[in-house]
């Protein structure tokens, strides 16, 4: 009965939760998206849980297939959410990570994914008997190094953002972990229970909870921060780390005017979401994103090494051009950047605001005298 209470219980709280948040499934950003497949994965779990019970010691061939398929589905649906966890996590904090960390990732999912399809034919993770009652095999364990692996490194990473940014963001990693180990722990310990499931939909509606706290700082369209949060990051870093000196680019978007007026609004919000999903993939753990007015952006970068904030701009018209040359979307996405170091120690907002914002437009009048064809009126 308790396996029915809380999956009931589970199913019912991601449904609140889902009506809470429809208007996530029309965002198009990659963090959201992973967030609501999750949120899906999480209820059918909640659902497949009880009936695989209920098939479990049943005779007949439907309660057999029910029951093999259906504890197929629970690991692979479970090693998913760990998957889209890490991408949520790394992609909401970060932008996302290296080419070769997403496809070591990739390796990983498919092995694990290839493993389950075998299970099917030669049982070596779990098993079902000839009375219909499951068994866990040695391939169990492999799974559990899967799922922990892949969640520890997201925690790695959260921890090394958190390091090189100094100020993270307002998301606790904790509320999806600790409901999640919990329920995974005290299946995995005492065995006959069910609560990965629960555990999962409590962990989900736990992240959901915390982003409403950001949503005040959050640029609604594109996902990035706000004006709002430049104030609060500016005032609170110069509270813990008095005396430090960040780096802020300015950047605006060449010729968007002409993308709005030749394609429309809503391809020219399209442009603002592509454009804030390179900054992020640009910025990566060494800055802090940030939608200020329209389409212009400033990146604060923890560093004063010149060098480095040379590489971080070379990052950016390198994702650009990767991007324009693989849309399919009927503009090329260009970008004037001013750079300027504030001294949290003697410089004030508005001072560096200027600085920056004059050096952006110093490098925009550079790009209309080789642009001709871009007229000023366009910008």
């Amino acid at each position: 009965m308790c396996i029915y209470v809380v999956n009931i219980f589970g199913a019912v709280l991601l449904a609140v939760v889902a009506a809470g948040n429809v208007w996530r499934f029309q965002r198009r950003n990659i963090d959201d998206a992973a967030l609501m497949l999750m949120l899906i994965l999480g209820f059918v779990n909640c659902v497949v849980d009880p009936l695989v019970f209920t098939a479990e010691g049943q005779s007949g061939s439907l309660a057999y297939y029910f029951n093999v398929y259906g504890n197929g589905w629970l690991y692979a649906s479970n090693m998913a959410c760990s998957f889209l966890w890490f991408v949520f996590l790394t992609q909401h904090i970060c932008g996302g990570v290296s080419k070769i960390h997403k496809n070591i990732l990739k390796t990983a999912a498919a092995i694990g994914l290839v493993g389950i399809l075998v299970n099917f034919f030669y049982p070596f993770i779990f098993v079902i008997d000839g009375k219909n009652q499951y068994d866990r095999l040695w391939g169990y364990w492999i799974y559990t190094v899967i799922d922990y692996g892949v969640t520890l490194d997201s925690v790695v990473i959260y921890f090394w953002r958190r390091l090189r940014n100094r100020l993270l963001t307002f998301f606790p990693i904790w509320v999806y972990l600790f409901p999640l180990m919990i329920g995974t722990f005290a299946q995995t310990f005492i065995y006959g229970i069910s609560t990965i499931s629960a555990g999962l939909a409590i962990a989900i509606a736990g992240i959901f909870s915390s982003l409403q706290n950001e949503l005040i700082f959050r640029d609604r369209l594109t996902g990035l921060y706000n004006r709002a949060y430049l104030d609060y990051y500016l005032r609170t870093f110069s509270r813990r780390h008095r005396g430090a000196v960040l780096t802020g680019l300015m950047l605006d978007l060449n010729s968007f005017k002409k993308i709005n007026d030749s394609f429309g609004h809503s391809i020219g919000d399209r442009a603002l979401i592509n454009m804030a999903d390179i900054l992020r993939k640009s910025a990566r753990s060494l800055g802090v994103v940030i939608r200020y007015a329209g389409d212009e952006f400033i990146v604060l970068l923890n560093t004063q090494d010149s060098a480095e904030v040379d590489r971080h701009i070379q990052a950016i018209y390198s994702n650009l051009t990767r991007f324009n040359r693989s849309s399919k979307e009927p503009y090329q996405l260009s970008t004037s950047i001013g750079k300027g170091v504030l001294d949290l120690k003697t410089d004030s907002l508005d001072d560096f605001i200027n600085k920056i914002d004059h050096e952006m437009y110093e490098n925009k009048k550079a790009y209309y005298a080789a642009n001709t064809d871009n007229d000023r009126r366009h910008r």
